[in-house]
């Protein structure tokens, strides 16, 4: 049975999973309006506003993940699956990188820069994918890694 802190942790990160898959789609749904060109700095605006809301909280998600949640658990459970881990907190370090290198990059950007700005929104749709991509990834392993039957039973 789970302490009260892993309890904690886990509805914590839970919550903190739901906030970001909300965040992203609120971007997905920016990066997706047809905008016409007089509404693009309205455009442009929402996207910096998202953008940074997304940053806080895959922030607070990864931190959670690599500070007493499941990547240590994980470990701890099933050493072998080591390199796995690795490769996912790997994966976290260069999308903290990348989401300040986009916010910077999209706080530059001037509401007339129509292929600049497309650019940019086809960089932050790549790192959405990207990130959709690790969370499978991190998915797959929890369930690995929890529902696994080790047998040696009767």
């Amino acid at each position: 049975m789970p302490s009260l802190q892993e309890s904690s942790t886990l509805s914590t990160s839970l919550m903190e999973h739901r906030i970001l898959g909300h965040v992203k789609q609120a971007l997905r749904v920016t990066l997706h309006w047809k905008a016409p060109t007089v509404s693009m700095p309205r455009k442009l605006s929402s996207l910096k506003f998202t953008i940074k809301s997304f940053q806080r909280h895959l922030e607070r998600v990864i931190s959670i993940e690599e500070e007493g949640g499941y990547l240590t658990e994980v470990v701890e459970r099933k050493p072998y699956l080591e390199d796995r881990i690795d490769l996912l907190a790997g994966q976290h370090r260069r999308f903290r990188c990348r989401v300040r290198e986009v916010v910077a990059e999209l706080g530059t950007v001037s509401e007339w820069e129509d292929d600049r700005f497309l650019q940019v929104c086809d960089e932050i749709g790549r790192l959405l994918d990207d990130i959709d991509r690790h969370d499978s990834a991190e998915i797959d392993l929890l369930q690995e890694t929890l529902l696994m039957d080790e047998g040696g039973e009767g």
